[in-house]
């Protein structure tokens, strides 16, 4: 049995007095540590989430390219070919799309994925679809096109922003007239008409 006399243990008591705040300075060292630590697996999972929402977006971009381009081929398909174009659904109440009719719209649809995918800012859309309007061809596809397609993207926060800039362009466009011989000697002819 260890035995200690009051001396000796008065003097251990000093030396433990002396080196307590060498104990709470290391304690204080290991609480800084685990808040560090902490902190920066906190920053660590925010930057996983992040990159995680990046990632889910730009796969939800992918899918919605991969799709258009899947309509984009339909589309030509019915251009390609009559007996497939009949089975397309008329594009307003007694109205047949024709071909042109129906590359007018992958015109159009090219415009919306420019726009989507980022390669064009709106400013550029704006223009681009103000110059599409003067197309007589265009003006004439939304014209004939525009009620049943505000009908079907109602309430598609993406379609109905891309329906409105388009709708935007063709109130602000003048019908263009059309192109080619017999229309230049019409024109001309009401011309000396009005003379």
């Amino acid at each position: 049995m260890l035995r200690s006399d009051a001396a000796t243990l008065d003097k251990w008591s000093k030396i433990g007095e002396a080196l307590s705040p060498i104990g709470v300075f290391f304690s204080g060292v290991a609480f800084i540590g685990i808040a560090l630590t902490l902190f920066l697996q906190g920053r660590e999972l925010r930057n996983q989430r992040e990159e995680l929402t990046i990632a889910r977006e730009e796969q939800q971009r992918s899918s919605e390219i991969a799709l258009r381009e899947l309509h984009t081929s339909l589309i030509r398909m019915a251009i390609d070919d009559a007996e497939l174009r009949e089975v397309w659904p008329l594009m307003s109440p007694g109205v047949e799309a024709t071909k042109k009719d129906h590359y007018c719209n992958l015109i159009l649809n090219l415009q919306k994925v420019a726009y989507e995918t980022r390669t064009i800012e709106l400013a550029e859309l704006r223009g681009a679809l103000s110059h599409l309007m003067e197309s007589r061809d265009i003006y004439r596809f939304w014209q004939k096109a525009r009620t049943v397609r505000v009908t079907v993207t109602r309430g598609d926060e993406g379609e109905d922003f891309f329906t409105a800039e388009v709708d935007r362009a063709f109130a602000a466009a003048v019908p263009p007239q059309a192109r080619g011989v017999l229309p230049r000697l019409q024109n001309a002819v009401t011309r000396l008409r009005s003379r």
